[in-house]
């Protein structure tokens, strides 16, 4: 798993890790490729267009204008910033606004449980083990909703049963789709309390076999007890294990299990600013930390002389390296490691070292890889953030190591949601 995918629990889920998302919607035409995804959006901005509201935690501005979302999430962001003196002066910039507003979603996160002799799929009640069903989140692509709805009645009719943590019974835990919008597929990964799960290959089949543009069906096993989504192991039912999608003139793969953002659209304008703020020559060493399959760091090696690309997770840096090949960029390397450790071995190895992104999971920076970072001494930081609290508190640290921010700019990732990614350029003084 990679820097934003480790082991965590549903949003709204009872006491333990920290929170990870997520919901869905339906379609037509079950057998047909499915058509490419708009924003859908409703004919009055003032309507919510979720079925679901307003018992759903997950989209909790969906009854608000959009132009209104974007002002809150600027909001989110000055007010993080104030609380530090030393960033208080800072100007935000007007959000710049995701392309798409629904149908957006191409990473969905569900936990399945047993509600009343149906299948339950959804996000838990804050604070307790009660799951919100939802079947037609519009947030989500409609072959995400489409397969949700047959897998379901599938679960049902092939006697799957769902896992309750509070007593450790059953074995479907939960439910992720990842959607390609560039290729128009889909693979559903299933997590398992247990290894041995019989009706896996039936299940498999069956989606196959009604969804054309069903890719792939992967088990993951998590034989821990609680709300922890992973477990360490995967086995391919069928199909593939990897799906493709395209941001920009860029393709990635994404096997089970590592993170990938989850509004491509806005991902692009995010990675086309990063690359603007780099402000490469094609003479630059560039270190990309928490890189994952590393988009960042073959966006902006057409510009830069030489790009290396760090993250903790094994699986995300193997990946990252036959993303490079797979665009024939031959300017990076990719490191599974520590970042401190690796930032340190960068550092004698490399020399000079003119950029660093950030790019760190929502907690931020650990500190032990700040303090790597700020011994580098680079002439620029790059700090893409999806959490203002934890980007204020570390841009205050390297504000107070002689670092000036130049500037800044918020995305919206997540249309009808409170979160915000924000992207900063730093320059040593």
């Amino acid at each position: 798993m990679n820097h934003k995918s480790r082991n965590t629990s549903y949003r709204g889920s009872p006491p333990g890790p920290a929170s990870d998302r997520r919901f869905s919607r339906t379609s037509r035409d079950p057998r047909s490729k499915p058509s490419p995804q708009r924003g859908h959006q409703s004919q009055d901005p003032y309507e919510p267009s979720c079925p679901h509201y307003p018992h759903c935690i997950g989209c909790p501005l969906v009854n608000v204008p959009y132009p209104e979302q974007l002002l809150k999430k600027g909001e989110t962001v000055a007010r993080a910033l104030a609380a530090y003196p030393s960033l208080a002066h800072l100007d935000v910039p007007p959000v710049i606004a995701s392309p798409h507003r629904l149908g957006y979603r191409a990473r969905v996160k569900l936990v399945v449980r047993s509600s009343r002799g149906e299948v339950a799929t959804g996000l838990y009640v804050p604070g307790t083990h009660r799951v919100i069903d939802i079947s037609s989140c519009p947030v989500h692509p409609r072959p995400v909703n489409q397969v949700l709805q047959y897998l379901k009645k599938k679960v049902l009719e092939l006697g799957i049963e769902p896992y309750d943590e509070r007593n450790d019974s059953g074995q479907l835990r939960y439910l992720d789709f990842r959607y390609s919008f560039a290729q128009r597929e889909l693979s559903v990964t299933l997590v398992t309390r247990h290894r041995d799960f019989s009706q896996g290959g039936a299940l498999a089949r069956s989606l196959s076999r009604k969804f054309s543009f069903v890719s792939g069906v992967i088990q993951n096993v998590n034989e821990q007890r609680g709300n922890v989504i992973w477990g360490d192991r995967y086995r391919l039912i069928a199909g593939r294990d990897t799906l493709l999608e395209q941001v920009g003139s860029l393709k990635f793969a994404f096997p089970a299990g590592v993170f990938s953002q989850a509004n491509p659209s806005t991902a692009k304008k995010l990675y086309d600013k990063v690359t603007e703020m780099a402000v490469l020559s094609g003479r630059e060493t560039v270190l990309d930390l928490y890189c994952g399959v590393g988009p960042i760091s073959l966006y902006v090696a057409s510009g830069a002389h030489l790009v290396w690309g760090i993250d903790d997770s094994a699986i995300s840096i193997a990946t990252a390296k036959q993303n490079a090949r797979r665009n024939g960029i031959s300017n990076c390397r990719f490191f599974a490691g520590d970042a401190a450790e690796k930032l340190a071995e960068a550092k004698k190895t490399l020399g000079p070292i003119d950029v660093i992104v950030l790019n760190p999971p929502r907690k931020g920076v650990q500190a032990a890889a700040m303090d790597a970072t700020l011994s580098v001494a680079a002439a620029k930081i790059i700090y893409v953030s999806c959490d203002p609290k934890s980007l204020a508190r570390d841009l205050d640290r390297l504000v107070s190591q002689d670092y000036r921010v130049r500037s800044l700019q918020p995305f919206d990732m997540f249309p009808q949601t409170e979160q915000v990614e924000t992207v900063v350029s730093l320059t040593r003084a």
